[in-house]
């Protein structure tokens, strides 16, 4: 249902609620079609710079795939139910606007793979992370076994798969998988913050070619990175913000961003 994601935007910011919270922002296969579709719509628009993930109440950022759709599946049925969440993902991970998590409650399975796939995450002290996957006989199945790897490293990727274990917020920012911690019941407020901070301080086109680079060039070899480097930093050199903000520099005054 449509009222299962709440979309609030405001001076470029974009926040998308996941609005289940008496199933814990379970992700039913019409609230992961509602995300990706609304992702899909604001990866086109210019006038987008930020986006803000979190979940409605205070007990959950999700707990995952909603686990009763799916009691009755065939194999191939339960396959093709979780493919909104993986193409939600993936619509994160692409987006040319940095997409912001802010999490309070439990972040487990399906709600943790959209939050890894996020550029940056804020979390409350209550937040908890885990991959109840294993527990119910599977793995991660969308970007996590790849993602996550990368963010902790091999090692602790392997003990949180392998054991389900949950991990509480601050271990998280130990970790390298949580950037930010918020009060209790700031985690929101932090996000937005946030959001202001990045529209001050980065072009819209800038932005989209940095997290291009990081998030394509991290795992090539530094040869090949390098190429992509120079093809994704040259073309900035003939835009109308590049100039703007050598202009604002000199003038000492914000500049105007027009994403072109």
């Amino acid at each position: 249902m449509a009222d299962h994601l709440l979309v609030d935007e405001h001076d470029g910011v974009v926040i998308l609620t996941l609005n289940r919270p008496d199933n814990l922002n379970a992700l039913s296969q019409s609230l992961a079609e509602a995300l990706e579709q609304d992702l899909r719509k604001i990866a086109a628009r210019r006038d987008v710079r930020v986006v803000i993930i979190t979940g409605a109440g205070e007990r959950a950022f999700s707990v995952g795939m909603d686990l009763k759709e799916r009691q009755h599946l065939t194999p191939a049925e339960k396959w093709q139910q979780s493919e909104p969440l993986r193409r939600a993902c993936d619509q994160i991970w692409n987006l040319p606007q940095p997409v912001i998590a802010a999490i309070r409650g439990w972040c487990l399975g399906g709600g943790f793979e959209i939050a890894i796939n996020c550029d940056l995450r804020v979390a409350e002290a209550s937040a908890a992370f885990a991959w109840p996957e294993m527990q119910l006989g599977a793995f991660p199945g969308g970007s996590a076994a790849v993602i996550f790897p990368r963010l902790v490293g091999r090692s602790f990727a392997k003990q949180m798969f392998f054991t389900a274990r949950r991990v509480k917020a601050e271990e998280a920012l130990q970790r390298g998988f949580v950037d930010f911690l918020a009060d209790k019941g700031t985690a929101l407020d932090y996000a937005v913050a946030l959001a202001a901070e990045i529209k001050r301080n980065s072009s819209p086109l800038g932005c989209a070619a940095a997290k291009q680079m990081v998030n394509g060039g991290s795992d090539m070899a530094v040869s090949e990175a390098l190429v992509l480097n120079r093809a994704l930093r040259a073309p900035l050199d003939a835009t109308h913000d590049y100039e703007e903000g050598i202009r604002a520099f000199f003038e000492k005054r914000p500049p105007v961003w027009r994403g072109e």
